[in-house]
């Protein structure tokens, strides 16, 4: 299928890699639009008039809104629909989310932030939360429908299961068993570049702090956050940390994949990764949870011992333990016919 057809044509199947590779020059396309237009409106790509979707200024963030929408629309519903028809899905699900999500980018970003937001917005927000979840698990993270469906023959390659198949599925896929060297060299490069590229950006930031002090000072001043002085300083932050957030989502997504790949070559369920995950989590927001809830010293204790626990279960998982020997309902052994 040339990419003529992948971006315009709602006919077959595409896996996720082509999906990825579509959806994210055609959402890179649409935002590029969006700023040429904020351009053309005010003067500024980046304009917080049009990113930032005052209640007071609908009239101007809107268009351009509606029209960013107009301009993704038919590739991005192409895209879509071959991947749920991958999935042996029905197509009616991609056009719900999109205008779902279409309407929810149209309610001033305000007034969704404002203490007083009615209940109701606060209820569509959560749905449209949750679908978006659904949604990028089907057309993002889960393989098509093995063999031939409906819509076409399977976007893989015969005999496919997932694990060391190629770079791409040791990183992103989520299928399949991974050897014990392969997690190894896949989780050192993955976190070499991802410390790297947080390492250069904590310098560039604190000398980026270092030469406008003012940014600290009135780092708790709403109303300097909010005013023309902080603005063109919060875009050039915003400018520069954008690819290190990027890599570092990126990076906890190869890290996630690694792991579950391991844990099913170790004849364990996937969904074991979350004793991994839900530490780690609960440990970001303990100290947050002890200002504001007053959890006490004990409890945050408490979850520093679980995620220390579950760290050294991940690694004995991970890294030291040896896989089944022979096939496993996730696949073949990775070790088999290798000295």
């Amino acid at each position: 299928m040339g990419w003529g057809e992948v971006l315009f044509g709602f006919h077959g199947r595409i896996n996720r890699l082509t999906y990825w590779g579509g959806s994210l020059a055609a959402t890179a396309a649409g935002l590029a639009f969006a700023a040429l237009l904020s351009w053309l409106a005010t003067g500024d790509p980046l304009s917080p008039a049009v990113w930032q979707r005052p209640a007071d200024q609908s009239g101007l963030w809107e268009p351009v809104w509606l029209s960013y929408f107009a301009f993704i629309a038919w590739p991005m519903s192409a895209l879509s629909v071959k991947r749920l028809h991958d999935r042996d899905l029905p197509r009616w699900l991609w056009y719900s989310y999109f205008a779902f999500s279409m309407a929810m980018a149209l309610v001033p970003m305000k007034e969704t932030l404002d203490a007083d937001t009615p209940a109701s917005s606060g209820l569509l927000a959560a749905i449209l939360t949750g679908f978006s979840i659904f949604m990028f698990v089907q057309l993002s993270v889960l393989r098509g429908t093995p063999g031939q469906n409906a819509h076409g023959p399977d976007t893989l390659p015969a005999g496919y299961y997932g694990g060391d198949h190629d770079i791409w599925s040791i990183l992103f896929g989520l299928e399949g068993r991974l050897s014990r060297a392969h997690w190894w060299r896949a989780t050192m490069l993955v976190s070499t570049i991802a410390l790297t590229v947080m390492t250069a950006s904590v310098l560039f930031l604190g000398d980026y702090l270092d030469r406008h002090p003012e940014i600290v000072q009135n780092m708790n001043n709403r109303d300097w956050l909010n005013s023309a002085e902080a603005k063109p300083v919060a875009a050039e932050i915003a400018r520069w940390m954008f690819i290190p957030g990027i890599v570092f989502c990126v990076a906890l997504w190869n890290l996630l994949a690694l792991g579950v790949k391991r844990l099913h070559d170790r004849g364990l369920s996937g969904w074991l990764i979350l004793l991994v995950i839900a530490p780690f989590f609960a440990l970001g927001l303990a100290p947050g949870l002890a200002a504001q809830a007053a959890i006490g010293e004990g409890a945050v204790n408490f979850i520093g011992l679980l995620f220390l626990a579950s760290l050294i279960w991940g690694f004995l998982q991970f890294g030291f333990l040896s896989g089944e020997t022979g096939p496993n309902r996730y696949g073949p052994d990775p070790l088999a016919g290798k000295p």
